[in-house]
């Protein structure tokens, strides 16, 4: 396993690991329980947008961890745009620059929401993030191969020196075959593209949990799965 890119929210790495495993994990992703808001009681809105907007783009708001039955307040009578950051409660907004609806001089909006504990498999509210996956493709070169390649690969995947085409970054390749094509249409088949063993996994965190905790319990979540279904096939 190699890091190539580490951010707070954000993780890219490689890996020898088979691509139907890294389906499933990223699948369970949407298993792993996350804080959100669930319901809005709307007093008062004065804003232009309808009340089920207001509280759909509340719901699609990340959490900090909480009570799975906590309130967050809404209470806001101020000309400008209301933020994820006016919401007072139990629970706090991951980001505090998400704009919920714009007020006009005198508008007014008053509400009070229940959060709630949830998979995203039930709703994409409840989804601590998204993970991607490619395969990482071995390329070989031939000497005899025309240098104009690197001026076809829309990647930038091989350059020059001198006379030779080399390959510059291997794992930029995403099997488009643009140089193969090239090659072949020139009459050369002088460059193969093979998919190797590893895998360019990402993953990037919404703000309820880190990156690498997404991921470790993506894989609890997986592994307590197949043992109940070895438990059951027993």
């Amino acid at each position: 396993m190699k890091t190539i890119e580490q951010k707070e929210d954000k993780i890219v790495f490689d890996a020898t690991i088979e691509e139907g495993l890294a389906n499933a994990i990223r699948r369970y992703l949407h298993q792993i329980p996350v804080l959100a808001i669930d319901e809005v009681e709307i007093s008062k809105n004065d804003s232009a947008l309808y009340d089920e907007t207001i509280a759909h783009r509340m719901g699609l708001i990340p959490l900090k961890k909480g009570k799975k039955d906590g309130k967050i307040i809404l209470d806001i009578k101020k000309e400008g745009t209301v933020y994820s950051g006016d919401m007072t409660g139990d629970t706090d907004a991951v980001h505090k620059n998400i704009p919920i609806t714009i007020l006009d001089k005198g508008q007014e909006i008053k509400m009070v929401a229940t959060t709630k504990v949830g998979k995203g498999s039930e709703h994409s509210k409840f989804s601590p993030g998204i993970m991607t996956y490619r395969n990482i493709f071995d390329i070989k070169v031939d000497k005899e191969c025309p240098k104009d390649v690197a001026r076809v690969c829309p990647k930038n995947v091989f350059k020059t020196d001198g006379d030779k085409l080399i390959v510059a970054d291997g794992s930029l390749c995403d099997d488009c075959e643009s140089c193969v094509e090239y090659c072949k249409k020139h009459g050369k088949d002088c460059i193969k593209v093979n998919p190797s063993d590893d895998l360019r996994i990402s993953i990037e965190s919404f703000g309820q949990i880190s990156v690498e905790e997404i991921f470790k319990k993506a894989i609890e979540v997986l592994q307590k799965d197949l043992e109940n279904v070895s438990k059951e096939l027993k």
